[in-house]
C-alpha cells in the first residue's frame, strides 16, 4: 500500500473511531488538512474498499473500516510507546490499595478498567468461572442499538465459559495483552478482544466494538499488568 492510502486509511479508522460515524472524502479533504483534491481521496477511498480495507453502509456516501482494515492499523500502530495519563495510573493504583487478596484485587482492577476505557471487562479464575463488569459499555455502544444485535451479544456472553477456552492455552495469551479481532476469538464477529494471563488461574479480557480506541485500552491493561 502506498504512502497516501496508508495516510488515508489511518485517518479513516481514527475518525470512526471517535465518531462512530462514516467518513467521506469531504470531511477528510476539509477536516484533516490534507493536499489532496477530494477527486484524488474519493478515488483512493474507492480503491481502499475494493481492496477490502474499507466498507460503506448503504444509506451514507462514507466509508467504515472492515475487520482487515483494523488489522492493517493494528499492525501499524506502536502501542509500546502509548502511555496513560496520571489519573488513570492514580485510579488503577487505588484499585490495588484496596484489595484484601488477589482475587477482590482483580475484581476492583476490572472495575476500574471498565470505567476508564468504557469497555466491558471479564476476569476469570477459570472458564466456568467469571465475573463480568461495564456490560452496559457494550450495549450502549451506537453499532449494537438494534435489539437483534443486543440479543446475539446477551446469547454469547450467556456462554461464556466456551468463549474463553482459547484464552486459557498457554499459546493463546502469554504474559503480554494481545488483542484478538473479529473472527479470531468466539465472542462474535463485530467485537475485539484485549485479553491478558496473570498467571496460570487469572485472566483479564477487554470486550468491544471493532471500533475501540486500541492506543488506550493497550495502555491501560499494560499498566495493570505492571501493577500485577
Amino acid at each position: 500500500m502506498d504512502t497516501r492510502r496508508q495516510k488515508l486509511l489511518i485517518l479513516v479508522i481514527e475518525n470512526y473511531i471517535d465518531s462512530a460515524e462514516p467518513v467521506g472524502s469531504k470531511f477528510l479533504v476539509s477536516d484533516a488538512d490534507l493536499d489532496w483534491s477530494e477527486a484524488t481521496v474519493r478515488n483512493d477511498l474507492r480503491a481502499l474498499e475494493e481492496e477490502g480495507y474499507l466498507t460503506h453502509p448503504h444509506t451514507s456516501a462514507g466509508r467504515v473500516p472492515t475487520e482487515r482494515g483494523y488489522r492493517f492499523y493494528l499492525k501499524n500502530l506502536d502501542l509500546n510507546k502509548v502511555k496513560i495519563s496520571k489519573r488513570d495510573n492514580d485510579v488503577l493504583g487505588m484499585s490495588m490499595k484496596e484489595a484484601r487478596d488477589v482475587e477482590l484485587r482483580y475484581k476492583n482492577l476490572a472495575r476500574s478498567l471498565a470505567e476508564l476505557s468504557g469497555e466491558t471487562v471479564l476476569f476469570a479464575v477459570s472458564p466456568e468461572k467469571v465475573y463480568f463488569t461495564g456490560l452496559s459499555n457494550l450495549f450502549s455502544k451506537p453499532e449494537f442499538h438494534a435489539l437483534e444485535l443486543i440479543a446475539d451479544l446477551s446469547q454469547i456472553l450467556d456462554h461464556c465459559d466456551r468463549c474463553l477456552d482459547q484464552f486459557f492455552s498457554e499459546e493463546e495469551v502469554g504474559g503480554e495483552p494481545k488483542f484478538f479481532l473479529g473472527r479470531e476469538h468466539s465472542f462474535g464477529d463485530m467485537l475485539s478482544a484485549l485479553a491478558f494471563s496473570g498467571g496460570p488461574e487469572s485472566l483479564l479480557v477487554m470486550l468491544g466494538p471493532m471500533r475501540m480506541d486500541y492506543r488506550r485500552n493497550y495502555a491501560l491493561m499494560n499498566k495493570i499488568k505492571e501493577l500485577l
